[in-house]
């Protein structure tokens, strides 16, 4: 007869999803990462792409959405062997629903130091505005 131990299948599952946890995917590796911060003028993002040479990054909208797609190359030497590759190389893209109450046909885009920097302000219509209140005698 086998004692039963109620913890067991919870330690089961604990080490399954560690596992899963710990393990990069290869949607996670080609996905940028990105910091996204909103204040009175609008939106302003960090995409980190570290290696990616500017001429290599694309910025697009179409409809709400703004994608951002950019390429780091794997430049091998010849008649090298590969021990260990950890970096994030290929094709890398990011889309974003944004709303209708940010323009983005007035995006400002910079690249400094393997970061973009995206600036997306607040449409005219939802930027706050003070109305002044009459008096009637």
């Amino acid at each position: 007869m086998v004692r039963y131990n109620p913890f067991r299948e919870i330690e089961q599952l604990q080490n399954a999803l560690l596992r899963n946890f710990f393990t990069p995917t290869t949607e996670s590796a080609n996905t940028p990462l990105v910091d996204a911060l909103e204040d009175a003028q609008g939106i302003h993002l960090a995409v980190y792409l570290p290696g990616v040479e500017p001429s290599n990054v694309e910025v697009t909208t179409e409809n709400n959405t703004l994608t951002i797609r950019a390429e780091r190359p794997f430049n091998k030497p010849e008649n090298a062997s590969q021990w260990r590759l950890e970096g994030p190389y290929g094709k890398f893209e990011r889309s974003f629903v944004i709303p209708n109450t940010f323009d983005l046909g007035k995006i400002e885009a910079t690249f400094k130091h393997g970061i973009l920097y995206l600036d997306i302000p607040k449409a005219e219509a939802a930027q706050p505005r003070r109305i002044e209140v009459r008096v009637n005698p």
